[in-house]
């Protein structure tokens, strides 16, 4: 998109150059600034961003026109060229706490987070301005004293880095890496060059993907500067600790060097930053373990849009936070069952613990991708030598256990695939003819149950019984792959949501008129083509995340179409989630149905952009297996 009054480079530079926070910025800067940003135009009265929207991960520059900002209250600001829309929450990283609406034609460049924090790197003129700007703008939307928001919500990486980095020269040997790794019992060290002058990075990995995996032509250049990662992630010690561990993630790295005036100062891990940002998590499964009654569970399940609100905030990819949510639904889902059991043999005095069994959860809870409304999808597999009383009496709890886990939270499922169904509730064998029936079968319920159960993972009782289902499916599937494409051609005969013209397809009639279903017409697609790649590879993978990783590795997929495919899921489960945790807020019933035209123009045609990939993303499926019948 051209900004029409953007005539040329210079004369944007020298425009920026006049506004306060730029003034005394060198033009060689501002450029590198300007490359890494996004012109956006916005026609009067256009939504830059909406109040409960997720944060952009940047702010607009307004390089003409005016912006006036809105809360609960009304207005709460106007404001115009020069001055930036969105500074309220680029210390908090949460969702917008007030609505951006252009009162007048307007003309924006949107910069990353990122290229802020190089350029206060390098200039702390323009981190005081900044900084000032961005602390009046809280005062004029709060209408606090918020001289403490800074150190109390924004988390620097250079406060929690490991430092002073533990280096090694480009001529070191590899092996004189690995001797230094293990005396320091660390994973990774800067590599430094002439003048001392950052050259790299190398990690344990390096050395066993890199070196070891051709150690004969390896020996004869053991150097370090031939294994090393040549452009290692490298982000200035202002960078925000969520937002370095989703940089880390996008370019998949597990390590980023922390950088002062263009020197490495620090060193931080992915598996570092998980720990500080997801620690409140643990903290609440720990009390879930500890509760003794189904109420204090009911609490827990009710309250749990709050700790993803605050994981949401934490957190780059709104998908990393998807297996913290879903880790605490499984748990209070196990203390439910534990507590039944509990109950269950003091009532009858039968202890489902002495037989042989896996209590199973599929789909969404099987794929670890569960947001705030997953309903019922479990049942129970037997061993083979588990009587028929034995069956009945696991029955009878699976009433109790749906009933209870109903009574805190979990609706039950529509299709039945709950543990009281006897059909999924079976012996191993049982199950294996089960499977057989469906892929030989390869119609109507046959596929919508396997789409189900086809992700599914233990949540209690013998885990073997779990491993020799998923090994038969496995091998089933490779025997007749054509199974495959019945699944994919059955996604491929639902009504699209989005029409050639871009224009949303929304519900025509009832309780949800003009919103869109974004599991059944949106999320469904993207996790059924990576799990049919999966089970055509044989994979073992349940995350559809993981799964596109690993296809990737296989070189299955490009890393282009990986690439492509993360994004758009990112962007169905960022706006899903997002609207759940509105939703709850406003004492909603949660559900996965958005309005698209409530949107911001910015999420608006980020959803465009997923709906569209989808599509893509199916026909590449289909195309793939019907090549290869």
């Amino acid at each position: 998109m051209e900004i029409s009054s953007m005539n040329g480079m210079t004369d944007i530079l020298d425009r920026l150059t006049r506004f306060y926070v730029f003034k005394g910025i060198e033009y060689s800067r501002l450029r590198l600034l300007l490359e890494k940003g996004e012109p956006v135009s916005v026609e009067q009265g256009g939504v830059i961003f909406k109040k409960g929207e997720s944060y952009h991960k940047g702010v607009y520059l307004i390089f003409s026109g005016e912006v006036e900002l809105y809360g609960d209250s009304g207005l709460k600001a106007v404001i115009d060229a020069g001055d930036f829309a969105g500074l309220s929450n680029f210390v908090g990283k949460s969702v917008y706490h007030v609505s951006a609406t252009a009162s007048k034609d307007s003309e924006f460049i949107f910069i990353p987070e990122l290229s802020i924090y190089k350029l206060m790197e390098v200039s702390e003129d323009f981190r005081e301005r900044f900084y000032g700007l961005v602390t009046r703008r809280m005062s004029a939307i709060t209408g606090k004293d918020t001289a403490s928001i800074e150190s109390s919500t924004y988390k620097p990486v250079g406060s929690y880095m490991t430092s002073p980095v533990i280096t090694v020269k480009t001529a070191d040997t590899v092996m004189d890496a690995g001797r230094i790794m293990s005396e320091y019992n660390i994973g990774a060290l800067a590599v430094l060059g002439d003048r001392e002058a950052l050259a790299g990075l190398i990690t344990s990995k390096h050395m066993v993907h890199r070196f070891l995996a051709n150690i004969d032509s390896s020996l004869r250049a053991p150097s370090v500067k031939n294994f090393m990662e040549k452009e290692p992630l490298v982000l200035p010690a202002e960078f925000p600790l969520a937002e370095a561990l989703g940089e880390m993630q996008m370019k998949g790295q597990e390590y980023a060097l922390i950088s002062m005036k263009n020197k490495p100062v620090g060193i931080i891990s992915n598996n570092d930053i998980m720990r500080t940002l997801f620690r409140n998590t643990s903290i609440h499964n720990t009390y879930i373990e500890g509760v003794s009654g189904l109420e204090e569970l009911r609490a827990s399940h009710a309250g749990l849009y709050k700790i993803a609100e605050g994981l949401v905030g934490s957190s780059r990819l709104t998908y990393d936070v998807l297996p913290a949510v879903s880790a605490i639904h499984l748990n209070i889902q196990k203390k439910v069952y534990r507590l039944t059991a509990e109950k269950f043999a003091a009532e009858t005095g039968y202890d489902i613990t002495k037989v042989k069994h896996s209590l199973i959860i599929m789909g969404s809870g099987g794929r670890r991708e569960m947001m705030l409304d997953p309903d019922q999808d479990n049942g129970f597999i037997f061993a083979d030598d588990v009587s028929d009383e034995d069956i009945a009496m696991f029955l009878k709890f699976g009433e109790m256990f749906t009933d209870n886990l109903e009574f805190v939270g979990y609706k039950k499922c529509p299709g039945n695939v709950m543990v009281t169904n006897p059909e999924m509730s079976m012996r191993l064998s049982e199950w294996k003819n089960k499977v057989r029936d469906w892929v030989d079968g390869s119609a109507g319920k046959s596929i919508l149950w396997s789409n189900i159960v086809f992700d599914y993972d233990g949540l209690a009782g013998d885990e073997k019984l779990v491993w020799e289902l998923r090994e038969y499916i496995n091998m089933k599937i490779s025997q007749k792959p054509i199974f495959l494409i019945y699944m994919l051609e059955n996604d491929s005969n639902q009504r699209r949501p989005i029409n050639l013209f871009g224009k949303f397809i929304t519900e025509k009639e009832g309780e949800h008129t003009g919103k869109m279903n974004m599991k059944i017409a949106a999320l469904a697609f993207i996790v059924d083509v990576t799990r049919a790649f999966t089970l055509k590879c044989g994979l073992s993978d349940l995350n559809t995340i993981e799964r596109l990783k690993h296809l990737r590795r296989k070189k299955i997929l490009s890393d282009e179409l990986v690439s492509q495919t993360q994004d758009a899921y990112e962007i169905l489960v960022d706006i899903t989630l997002n609207e759940q945790i509105r939703q709850a807020h406003s004492g909603e019933r949660i559900s996965k149905f958005v309005n698209p035209e409530s949107l911001s123009m910015y999420n608006q045609e980020k959803l465009r952009k997923a709906l569209n990939h989808m599509s893509k993303y199916l026909s590449v499926g289909l195309k793939y297996f019907k090549g290869h019948p």
